[in-house]
């Protein structure tokens, strides 16, 4: 009986001594469990406050049994922010697309504002080029405008002077009357003291110059013709009559000539006939 407790003592020692030895190792591997589960949990507790998921049950991640639910939560979660994350990089790929386009129309609307800008400074040089233009032609027209004055200054001068010079006419066709009433009656006396008869009847002239200032023509017949003063000849142009001329002053070849403004019903002009 001694004999058989001794090997069952032995066996019963070694038992517990694997007993003891697998006891250790299962704890040593229940320890290690528990510290991947808590990395775990810590792992996925991170995760989801990256994704912003508060609702997660950390509690149900330590049991394995557990854990699966609250993990394909995340994985929703997860994937809804993924979907969530490619729609925000759509809306940053279209936003970049607008802002590149924004960019060109802006880029577009400088070159248009530079070329408005080049086109306002040629404008306003044109601006300056007319003002000076128009400061110049101010002068020239203050220029003008003095030499105007002068004008009328001098055609007011002309004005006296012509009011003068008819007075003078005046004066002198007043003086040539009364010299031609003196040699008339001298001519007259003389006419009848020599017996002479006068002008011949059908005599005919031309005129040869026409003063219309002094009134009176040059014609080409004279005493030479029997033309004497104070004859009275008819003026023809073609067949018509346009006037009546009185013989003041005989020479020669040529004869002075009144011209008669009661008879004148045209100007007279060189060429003109006259007829006695």
């Amino acid at each position: 009986m001694a004999k058989l407790l001794k090997p069952m003592v032995v066996v019963l020692l070694v038992l517990s001594i694997v007993s003891l030895v697998l006891a250790i190792m299962v704890f040593g591997e229940r320890e290690t469990l528990k510290g991947r589960t808590d990395i775990l949990v810590s792992s996925v507790g991170e995760i989801a406050d990256n994704l912003q998921y508060p609702d997660l049950n950390l509690a149900a991640l330590e049991d394995y049994d557990r854990m699966r639910t609250p993990l394909n939560q995340l994985s929703v979660h997860a994937e809804l922010k993924f979907q969530d994350l490619m729609d925000t990089r759509l809306d940053l790929e279209n936003t970049r697309l607008d802002l590149e386009q924004t960019q060109e129309e802006l880029r577009m609307a400088e070159d248009r504002a530079e070329r408005n800008l080049d086109r306002a400074r040629a404008a306003e040089r044109e601006a300056e080029d007319n003002a000076a233009e128009a400061a110049r032609a101010n002068q020239q027209l203050r220029s003008v405008e003095g030499e105007r004055d002068n004008l009328l200054s001098r055609v007011d001068d002309l004005d006296i002077q012509i009011a003068q010079m008819q007075d003078e006419k005046l004066e002198l066709e007043e003086r040539i009357i009364d010299q031609q009433a003196l040699i008339e009656e001298y001519e007259a006396e003389l006419f009848v003291e020599a017996g002479e008869v006068g002008t011949p009847e059908g005599l005919r002239g031309e005129v040869i110059q026409v003063n219309t200032d002094w009134n009176f023509v040059i014609l080409n017949v004279g005493s030479a013709q029997g033309l004497t003063a104070n004859t009275e000849m008819l003026v023809h142009r073609d067949d018509e009559m346009i006037g009546r001329v009185r013989v003041s002053d005989v020479r020669e070849a040529t004869a002075v000539a009144e011209i008669m403004p009661d008879w004148l019903r045209t100007t007279l002009r060189r060429g003109d006939h006259v007829l006695f």
